[in-house]
């Protein structure tokens, strides 16, 4: 499955859409391991880069699970793909 993120079909020179499915969506929602009782023993750094790796993880899971959708639909690729992180 082939991840695009533009708003509107791509020119008709540069890839052939014969079929438009609809939508399709994933929601992840994770614990922030900033919110931990072992914050207050580890470092600023290490509590970033655990953060981030969260993140990164998570993102890659739901684009996974977002490209298994699109195959079930029988589809090959996802035009307009956006990521939102919201930080509570």
């Amino acid at each position: 499955v082939r991840f695009f993120s533009i708003a509107t079909p791509p020119q008709p020179n540069a890839l052939v859409v014969e079929c438009l499915f609809g939508l399709v969506e994933e929601l992840k929602v994770v614990q922030d391991p900033e919110y931990h009782w072992r914050d207050y023993i580890r470092s600023n750094r290490s509590s970033n880069e655990e953060r981030l790796r969260v993140f990164h993880t998570s993102a890659m899971q739901a684009r996974r699970q977002l490209g298994k959708k699109v195959l079930q639909l029988g589809a090959n690729a996802v035009l307009g793909y956006r990521e939102y992180v919201d930080l509570e």
